[in-house]
C-alpha cells in the first residue's frame, strides 16, 4: 500500500473516530474543554461535520494512486484548522496543553502530505525505470564505438 493511501486512510479513520467522540460526548469527550450548553451543542454539531471531512480523507484514498491535488486541499483545510487555534492564543490565551498536540499535527499535515507525495512519486519513477542516472563511461561522455 502506498504512503499517500495508508496517511490519507489514517487521517481518514482518526477524523470519523474523533467527529464520533465529539457527537456522543459532547464537551466532555475533549480533555480540558468546559462551557456550557451553548459550547456543548456546538461541539456536538462540529462532530459530524469532522467525521464527514475524514470520509473525505478516506475517499481520497481509496484508489491505489491517491489524488494528490485533493490531499494537499484536505490537509490545507487542517492547516487552517490550526491557524484559528492560534488565532485563539493570540486573543484569549493558551488552550489546554493537549491543544499543543493538536496544533503540532494541524500545522505539519501539509509539509507530511508533501514529503509523502515527493517520495510516492519517486518511487513510481523508479519502478518505471526514469529518474535513473545514468553514468558516462568517460569523463567527456560515452566511448566512441571501436575505443
Amino acid at each position: 500500500m502506498s504512503a499517500l493511501r495508508t496517511l490519507g486512510r489514517a487521517t481518514g479513520w482518526a477524523c470519523m473516530a474523533i467527529g464520533g467522540i465529539q457527537l456522543v460526548g459532547g464537551m466532555r469527550g475533549e480533555p480540558g474543554m468546559t462551557g456550557d450548553a451553548t459550547v456543548d451543542s456546538h461541539v456536538r454539531f462540529m462532530g459530524p461535520v469532522f467525521a464527514g471531512y475524514g470520509l473525505a480523507w478516506l475517499d481520497t484514498a481509496a484508489d491505489d494512486e491517491p489524488d494528490l491535488d485533493r490531499m494537499r486541499l484536505l490537509a490545507g483545510l487542517m492547516a487552517l484548522g490550526g491557524v484559528g487555534r492560534l488565532a485563539t492564543r493570540v486573543t484569549l490565551g493558551r488552550p489546554h496543553r493537549f491543544h499543543d498536540l493538536l496544533l503540532a499535527v494541524e500545522l505539519a499535515a501539509p509539509v507530511v502530505v508533501e514529503a509523502a507525495g515527493r517520495r510516492e512519486r519517486g518511487v513510481r519513477e523508479r519502478s518505471r525505470g526514469q529518474g535513473r542516472r545514468r553514468w558516462p563511461s568517460h569523463p567527456a561522455g560515452p566511448a566512441a564505438p571501436g575505443n
